[in-house]
């Protein structure tokens, strides 16, 4: 019974619109109240409400839409009858175009994509303002498929979303096909090498249209991932064809009328430099081919031949190769030592293996000891590689201060390091040693040359004296880049040791002028010597005791030494 016309009341807001009141059920509502409405405002069916402004005018309000107009619009029009007068009004033309888009849109659906149609067909673009696409769009009879600028808008609000989604999956999928236009173009690549760089990459295809389409740090990254696959693969690859090379080449060192088990292998390098099966295999790769051949046609020439005198030197040589190693292992040469001062360290003529060795066909001594070496330089590389490799992956940092059983034990608990020689793991650390100690004395000559700076500094600026202090200084000087230069700690231990040299030499001064000022010539009791303190000890030590020339000057001429000295302490090693 609380919504009958009795119980509301019509009332007119500040802003001018107008709200009813339910006295019984004390609600208020923007809406007429179904029971006060005229026939004509039921039957509205419209979205389309009316209301009046502060001046009594009235205007016009979509819900939906979020439109507001002056004029009424034609969908109320219609309703009361008020449309059908403007019609006759129109001209014949525009009635037969009228009839003309009833017969072609019949339904709601068909107007809207009518509509979206001239949006597409006229160039409008998903960035546009609705004001920029009326330019291109209100002259199309399509564009009074739809007939209030509410549902154009609405529409035009739909196209904008529905197009850039569109329009982002299609950017979607182009950027994949040209991921995999770049991942085939790489594949492809004849130019592609092991060490090759994302530089060489974009000099070969950056002219290319999926090129264009990738952001730099899409296409980087295809590139790395690319690259960590394809070195994965050309690894796996190289194991997988390592064997049918070796067994190609050794095929090689018995089919060669120039190679045979006596040949040296500087000889079978030369033979085989341009033979691509035998370039294919690394260097250690080859060496060791060709130690396994000779060893496998030493074993069935033996077989064959039974001959004692070819055991014999092979066994010789064995036993030289044994020596070298030993020798080696005992640290009586190295890796970089000549033959000739091997020879006289170890007095190689008292050796029997040495002699042994003298007029036997084959390698000579001299060549066993540079085959030796050879292969010791190409197995050190490998090492030396690997334990950098293993440090950088512990983001291990040598300091000048680091030892080599730090270094040791911070690597040992990585796999394959024990299995290097200690030497070439100590060759290694200490390389990395020097490395840090000539950083080191880099940063320490930077060091001395900014507390020089800072007492010459302190030596020019004359509002600096012994009563000077530490802040004092610091609000006089603190912008000057000679003070900057230094850490806090540095710049009190100068400025203290400056101001102090200042007061000594102060005092010295006012000393000789009292003994000037007196006129009796008795001399007077010599005072007792007092013991030095901790501080005047230190100050004597750095030279900044010593009696000179009076005055700031003079105490800072002898600072600079002083301050250069104190260098902060080295680092610990890491722990």
């Amino acid at each position: 019974m609380a919504d009958v016309p009795g119980n509301w009341t019509e009332h007119t807001h500040k802003d001018g619109r107008r709200y009813y009141y339910n006295k019984v059920t004390n609600t208020s509502s923007w809406d007429k109240p179904q029971c006060l409405k005229s026939d004509q405002e039921k039957a509205n069916t419209t979205s389309w409400k009316e209301y009046k402004t502060a001046e009594g005018r009235d205007y016009y309000f979509n819900p939906v839409t979020k439109q507001s107009v002056w004029e009424m619009p034609i969908e109320l029009k219609r309703l009361r009858g008020l449309a059908e007068a403007e019609k006759e009004e129109e001209s014949d033309e525009e009635e037969e175009e009228q009839e003309q888009e009833e017969e072609e849109w019949k339904t709601q659906e068909e107007r809207k994509n009518a509509f979206q149609a001239v949006l597409t067909e006229k160039g409008v673009k998903s960035t546009m303002k609705w004001e920029e696409a009326l330019k291109l769009i209100q002259d199309d009879r399509r564009f009074n498929a739809l007939s209030s600028a509410g549902e154009r808008k609405q529409e035009f609000s739909i196209w904008v979303t529905k197009t850039k989604k569109r329009e982002k999956e299609e950017e979607r999928e182009n950027k994949k096909k040209a991921k995999d236009n770049f991942v085939q173009a790489l594949t492809d690549w004849k130019g592609l090498k092991a060490a090759a760089r994302y530089k060489d990459a974009a000099e070969a295809f950056y002219e290319e249209e999926w090129w264009k389409l990738l952001e730099e740090d899409d296409r980087d990254e295809v590139f790395q991932d690319f690259m960590e696959e394809h070195e994965k693969k050309t690894k796996e690859d190289r194991r997988k064809q390592r064997k049918e090379f070796v067994e190609k080449v050794k095929k090689i060192y018995e089919d060669h009328e120039k190679i045979s088990v006596t040949s040296k292998w500087r000889e079978v390098q030369d033979s085989l430099r341009d033979n691509e099966t035998f370039r294919w295999l690394s260097k250690l790769e080859a060496l060791t081919s060709w130690e396994e051949w000779i060893t496998e046609t030493e074993k069935r020439l033996i077989q064959e031949k039974s001959t004692a005198q070819y055991r014999h030197a092979r066994k010789l040589r064995d036993s030289f190769r044994a020596l070298l190693k030993e020798h080696f292992d005992a640290g009586k040469f190295k890796a970089d030592s000549h033959w000739d001062d091997y020879i006289r360290d170890v007095k190689m003529t008292d050796q029997p293996q040495y002699l042994a060795l003298i007029g036997v066909g084959g390698s000579t001594p001299h060549d066993l000891y540079d085959d030796f070496l050879e292969n010791l330089e190409n197995i050190y590389k490998e090492d030396r590689n690997k334990i950098k490799k293993f440090a950088k992956a512990q983001n291990l940092n040598v300091t000048s201060s680091s030892t080599f059983d730090w270094f040791d034990t911070a690597l040992s608990r990585e796999d394959g390091y024990k299995e290097i020689p200690e030497t070439t793991r100590k060759q290694a650390f200490e390389s990395l040693l020097e490395k840090a100690k000539e950083q080191d004395e880099a940063q320490e000559k930077a060091a001395k040359k900014a507390r020089k700076k800072f007492v010459e500094l302190l030596q020019k600026t004359r509002e600096v004296s012994a009563k000077t202090t530490y802040e004092q200084a610091e609000k006089l000087l603190k912008s000057n880049s000679a003070w900057e230069a230094c850490d806090e700690e540095t710049r009190k231990q100068c400025f203290s040791i400056f101001v102090d040299q200042l007061k000594i030499q102060t005092k010295n001064k006012d000393d000789g002028d009292d003994d000037s000022d007196g006129d009796d010539d008795s001399e007077e009791p010599a005072e007792p010597t007092k013991k030095k303190s901790k501080k005047e000890k230190e100050k004597e030590k750095t030279g900044l005791a010593s009696e000179g020339p009076s005055g700031s000057a003079a105490a800072a001429a002898s600072v600079p030494s002083v301050a250069l000295a104190l260098a902060p302490p080295p680092a610990e090693a890491p722990s």
